[in-house]
């Protein structure tokens, strides 16, 4: 007989901290988007909502539960989306934020694809027994008939008992009609057979839903209220609803041959493990080379950066400022001293001045001295070498952005056409080598995007084990956007695709490496790959096109700052002569070890790269690199600490000791494999 442990059933225990949905604070009810992963629940809740949405066609990306107002008649609703799930359980991170949001939720819209109704109505039947009023809504219904399928949708609603209406989410189809059904949303009676086990609990002064999970054995449920139960009848009840579901379906549905479907043929190519890996492979090379190393790094930033910036924005700017504050302005390596600025000696400027109108930009340089002076100091700080207006602006905008444009424009095309799970499928094999599945390769080509990001989405991943290996790697071989713009454009101009492909095969084989060591390490075993595959389909362009801006706007607004702080650090610290002093301390380094150029700028580019990881890459496009001292230098700065902003992250997920341990094991593995390449790859590249 189940007993229990303490009947004060108010415990706030810490997993249910639902933010601002506690029923004391939240004066709107409560509407809840539940279903399993791409199913289309982010595209209706923008549409419902108004609010733009991360809508991906792979899991994960829904790790927080995001909030907006829909308005049904005279009622305001707080309306939230929940993470993709397939069961209202404790197992993974994704289930337990879902779970919160569903026993607060006053009203339940459960979501369902019309492609996936034998696997989805799982879900539906665990909400029914969950007892909260709900509709369903059946998505991707103009998927159906393409795929074969023939849904009755008055036998379904008869078999459910439960409003059921059709959306085509892309297209905006049957969104309103969501809002019309919601006031008829309704709740069932518990069956004979889970009424009679989830009575004992009911009676004690646990609410049905409570109870169901207990039943289910859910730790989080039987936390919360602090229950001790001697009876699991998981098995039992799973079970029961999968003869239920199946019933459904076969009485439901019917599906009919289809002669030639293009997406599913070309879905099933994309994960045969020769064609599959030759596509992925030219996936990357049209991307990350072509894309990111040649148009953008080389073609798209020469305008930007060298024609734009260094021409007409920074020696503008400098000239500011040059009116009030002592300068040395150096052209073509003749310089001309103005003590108190070039206002106070105006006539002598006016002539220098027609000199700098015929120079281009980069061959003028404006040295702000007397850094005892305040103003001389602000004007250093602001627009000197490694000024906060100059350098932090020019690199940030002109280099790095377009960089990271570039990127999460392929990522979302990836993304759209539901390339990236079957991507995990191909891997598979391979990640369970290293300890994970292939649904981590999700975390790991986020990290192409922003590494800091990406260790936050290794909450998708089930075991604690997978997620260390998988932060660790992160941290270690995985190089960020603006990184990898910079890494492609060194290279493509300092090597071509030759010395892309060595670093690539480097890269790689450092990944194998380190997680073969940390699976072999570390105890247990990696779950088995359980992911969903929707259908092969063309991107859409304003969905695209949505996602690349609002990544890329809020990569900008993280780095801005990390930027400017960087560069008044160095500032200060050349100003006080502290950046020559780490720049020789970094020579025997850099110079002796690396066989990398004497060119002080690769010394700060390590210093500032301990700050922000994009720092450690700006500095090397200056420098004439040899195609192996370019790659040396990038698979170091690849291998190269992760920045602080994404440290701080580890410490908050994995704990100091982990994030200490991955810090300083990059550092030494970066300068490592970097010293043995500086001497192995002569030899090959002969």
């Amino acid at each position: 007989m189940p007993s229990i442990a303490n009947e004060n059933l108010n415990i706030n225990h810490p997993g249910y901290n639902f933010n601002n949905f506690s029923p004391s604070i939240v004066k709107n009810k409560t509407i809840a988007l539940v279903g399993n992963p791409n199913v289309g629940k982010s595209v209706i809740f923008n549409a419902l909502s108004g609010l733009k949405m991360d809508v991906s066609n792979y899991p994960g990306t829904t790790i927080e539960i995001a909030k907006g107002q829909l308005t049904v008649g005279h009622t305001v609703y707080d309306l939230i989306d929940t993470p993709g799930i397939y069961g209202v359980s404790s197992f993974n991170d994704e289930e337990m934020v879902a779970q919160r949001g569903i026993l607060q939720a006053d009203v339940i819209v459960n979501v369902v694809s019309a492609l996936s109704l034998d696997r989805d109505l799982f879900l539906t039947l665990q909400l029914i027994d969950l007892g909260k009023p709900m509709v369903v809504v059946i998505n991707q219904w103009d998927e159906a008939e393409k795929s074969g399928l023939e849904i009755d949708l008055v036998k379904l609603e008869s078999a459910l008992k439960l409003p059921i209406i059709t959306t085509v989410a892309t297209e905006n189809k049957g969104i309103d009609n969501i809002k019309e059904i919601i006031p008829n949303a309704s709740s069932l009676e518990l069956s004979p057979f889970l009424a009679q086990r989830a009575k004992y609990y009911i009676d004690l002064g646990l609410d049905r839903a409570l109870s169901i999970l207990v039943l289910e054995n859910d730790g989080l449920a039987k936390s919360k209220c602090n229950v001790v139960a001697n009876e699991n009848c998981r098995d039992e009840i799973y079970n029961l609803r999968r003869s239920r579901v199946n019933d459904i379906y076969s009485d439901s549905v019917r599906v009919h041959a289809v002669r030639y479907n293009l997406s599913k043929k070309l879905g099933q190519l994309l994960m045969h493990p020769f064609w599959g890996g030759i596509i992925s492979f030219l996936v990357c090379y049209l991307i990350f080379y072509q894309l990111l190393g040649v148009v953008i790094a080389q073609k798209l930033v020469d305008i930007t950066e060298k024609r734009i910036m260094n021409v007409y924005y920074e020696p503008g700017i400098k000239k500011i400022f040059a009116q009030f504050t002592p300068v040395k302005i150096t052209v073509n390596d003749k310089s001309y001293c103005f003590p108190q600025g070039t206002n106070k000696n105006k006539p002598e400027f006016n002539e220098l001045d027609k000199v700098i109108q015929n120079v281009p930009g980069n061959e003028i340089s404006y040295n702000f001295w007397y850094y005892h002076d305040v103003l001389a100091f602000i004007s250093n700080i602001l627009v000197g070498e490694y000024g906060v207006l100059t350098l932090a602006v020019t690199y940030l905008l002109a280099l790095l952005l377009p960089l990271v444009i570039g990127f999460y424009l392929g990522l979302s095309l990836l993304e759209d056409s539901g390339y990236l799970p079957r991507l995990a499928v191909l891997v598979d094999g391979f990640m369970n080598k290293i300890g994970l599945n292939g649904r981590a390769i999700i975390p790991l080509i986020l990290g192409l995007g922003c590494v800091t990001m990406a260790t936050i989405t290794t909450r998708l991943l089930t075991t604690r084990r997978e997620k260390i290996i998988a932060t660790a790697l992160l941290g270690v071989a995985i190089p960020c956007s603006a990184q990898l713009g910079v890494v492609s454009g060194v290279l493509a101009a300092s090597g071509g695709a030759k010395a892309w492909f060595i670093y690539l095969a480097l890269v790689f084989s450092m990944l194998g490496i380190s997680g073969l060591l940390l699976n072999k390490i570390l105890p247990g075993n990696s779950d088995g790959l359980m992911i969903d595959l929707p259908p092969m389909r063309l991107p859409r362009l304003d969905n695209v096109l949505s996602k690349t801006l609002s990544k890329s706007f809020s990569f900008l607004k993280e780095s801005a700052p990390m930027f400017a702080l960087a560069s008044l650090v160095v500032t200060i610290a050349q100003m006080m002569g502290l950046l020559d002093f780490f720049i020789e301390i970094a020579k025997p380094a850099t110079q002796t070890w690396l066989q990398l150029p004497s060119d002080p700028r690769i010394a700060t580019t390590f210093i500032l790269g301990i700050v922000r990881r994009d720092f450690a890459s700006f500095g090397l496009t200056q420098v004439h690199l040899t195609p192996v001292q370019a790659i040396v230098a990038m698979i170091v700065i690849t291998l190269f600490v992760p920045c602080i902003a994404t440290v701080g992250v580890m410490i908050k997920e994995r704990g100091l000791k982990i994030a200490l341990t991955i810090w300083l094991s990059s550092m030494v593995l970066a300068f490592g494999v970097g010293g043995v390449l500086a001497r192995v790859l002569p030899l090959i590249l002969r």
